[in-house]
């Protein structure tokens, strides 16, 4: 079994006298505990279970004094002897957690920098490090804390106590560590708090692409930027398309071609269908003109 003592405050005006509502503590450190559980479960499987205990209090805040123990299941005591690397231990869980040892932040200071946000790239060192950027700004962490990040019952278990966290009255901050002259604690503001959501998924629409080619009558014509051309296929509405053709286009332009409603292409479409969570969109494009037939032109018969 290995063991590690630590710090969780929760800083305000309501608790300058060393005091809180225990409905507000029990839920909170009820929710942390879960976020440690999870973060075992996710780093050391079903070889070791991890349990927190609170054991004091101190003034000026209310500060709990928490220990954390990490216990071998007994059928791997032989395998933990023989290969230590292989299993988190209790200082080093908790090291993840609030600091992330000598690489950088650890789980909750990289969640708070990255504000709710999947980061923008991710590039592992190949050190044991990773490389996070999101707004331009990069921070390292250990691979782990990755590991961590990625993990959707960890990140629940954090979301919980964030939301856990957010009903205490008057809080301030929610301190996570002991701040010392290496390294200052993990706060998490009030503003911070919804951060702690597990970010949507990327809504990536999925893309089907159709080629066919096709007699369409003209409606409109635009030749300005940003203006798609209009046209009918037979069909019951008429319906926008982006002309591709530049050749066919500069023809257009330059008289070569007079083009009016009612004259008829025949030509190369592409049909690009976007499918994602929220909508259904059909994009039309016109890649080439392979025919032009003029439609009946007006006749001044007076």
């Amino acid at each position: 079994m290995t063991k590690v003592r630590f710090k969780i405050a929760f800083e305000g005006e309501p608790f300058e006298g060393g005091e809180i509502d225990v409905r507000d503590l029990a839920p909170t450190l009820l929710a942390f505990g879960n976020v440690v559980q999870a973060a075992n479960k996710s780093l050391n499987g079903d070889r070791a279970d991890a349990r927190l205990k609170v054991a004091a209090t101190e003034q000026a805040c209310f500060e709990a004094a928490l220990t954390m123990d990490v216990s071998w299941v007994t059928d791997m005591l032989d395998v933990v002897a023989a290969h230590p690397q292989r299993v988190v231990a209790a200082d080093q869980l908790m090291e993840l957690l609030l600091k992330g040892g000598a690489i950088g932040g650890g789980l909750f200071a990289a969640i708070k920098f990255l504000k709710g946000k999947r980061p923008e790239k991710v590039e592992p060192q190949g050190d044991g490090s990773t490389e996070i950027t999101v707004n331009q700004t990069t921070i390292v962490v250990s691979d782990k804390t990755v590991q961590l990040l990625q993990d959707l019952p960890t990140r629940e278990a954090i979301e919980d106590l964030g939301r856990k966290a957010a009903r205490v009255e008057g809080l301030e901050n929610l301190r996570l560590g002991v701040d010392t002259d290496a390294i200052e604690a993990v706060r998490l503001s009030q503003a911070d708090l919804p951060s702690l959501k597990v970010p949507p998924e990327p809504d990536e629409p999925d893309v089907e692409v159709t080629n066919r080619e096709a007699w369409l009558k003209i409606v409109s014509v635009h030749f300005r930027d940003g203006y798609k051309w209009r046209f009918s296929d037979g069909g019951e509405r008429p319906f926008t398309a982006e002309v591709e053709d530049q050749t066919f286009l500069n023809q257009v332009q330059e008289g070569l071609v007079a083009m009016n409603a009612n004259d008829t292409i025949r030509c190369r479409l592409r049909e690009e269908q976007s499918l994602s969570t929220s909508n259904l969109i059909k994009t039309v494009f016109v890649e080439e003109v392979i025919d032009y037939r003029p439609g009946a032109r007006q006749m001044n018969l007076l």
